[in-house]
């Protein structure tokens, strides 16, 4: 049953995995399946409440989450253990809680965020693999890692990345800080991990789809300045498909893993 007026409510916050095939992205929605509709459901079944979760950020359809971070508002006298267990009782198969934390009322999982780390998956080999679908962007043409590697740490720093996102309102602003930016090669698969304050719309596969273009066309990686000095997104390349993103950690001070967690 619902909380009762008066009742002491607790902040609890939960760390998140999910494949983001199948869904609509993070947010409700009024067509198609969403992360959060989900999360929602279970909770409600768990606490008997109706409960509003808030994530660190929203991804978009078919992106996937090694480590969101959500939190809401609960008067349940669950502990953090049997919070977690259960809503993996409840929830689909592609949606999994992997820790749980009583936070304080002041902790907010997207403003209290000082930093988020993406990782994108490419999967460079001639042929496609089974295994990878869904999970990688598949590219046929030989990446040299290192170059990329290269374009990539060119956009550490405070920045105008216009060109490399879609159309923002006026107030929303394009300047964002990246303090890491990195590609490293193990096998057939290169991983790039990006990690800054905020991101903009897109701004990640954009990222990736232009930093490969210039690698696979022999450009030098030094253009990438280039094309982000335009301001201009009709200069950036083409965007990287969302199943190769990954939201892979979201950091907080003080850290997460500093609060009572269930494990």
């Amino acid at each position: 049953m619902e909380a009762g007026i008066g009742a002491r409510l607790r902040r609890i916050a939960l760390l998140v995995q999910y494949d983001g095939t199948h869904y609509n992205g993070w947010q409700c929605q009024d067509i198609g399946k969403t992360v959060q509709a989900e999360i929602e459901r279970a909770l409600k079944i768990l606490t008997r409440e109706s409960v509003k979760t808030v994530a660190s950020g929203r991804t978009d359809s078919g992106v996937h989450a090694l480590g969101q971070v959500v939190h809401f508002d609960s008067g349940t006298g669950l502990k953090l253990d049997k919070i977690c267990i259960s809503l993996n009782g409840i929830l689909p198969a592609d949606i999994a809680v992997r820790n749980a934390y009583d936070v304080p009322e002041i902790f907010h999982s997207r403003y209290s965020a000082v930093e988020r780390e993406y990782k994108y998956l490419i999967y460079n080999h001639p042929q496609r693999s089974p295994f990878m679908l869904y999970r990688a962007m598949w590219a046929k043409t030989y990446i040299d890692e290192t170059r990329l590697n290269e374009a990539m740490s060119l956009l550490v720093g405070e920045r105008d990345f216009a060109s490399f996102c879609k159309k923002v309102s006026a107030n929303e602003g394009t300047i964002r800080r990246l303090t890491s930016a990195s590609a490293g090669r193990s096998g057939d698969t290169i991983e790039i991990l990006i990690r800054g304050n905020a991101f903009l719309h897109n701004m990640i596969r954009i990222i990736v789809g232009t930093a490969v273009d210039l690698v696979q066309n022999e450009r030098p990686p030094e253009d990438i300045l280039e094309i982000l000095e335009k301001r201009d997104r009709i200069f950036g390349g083409k965007t990287a498909p969302p199943y190769g993103l990954y939201l892979n950690r979201v950091i907080y001070d003080p850290p997460l893993e500093s609060m009572k967690s269930a494990f």
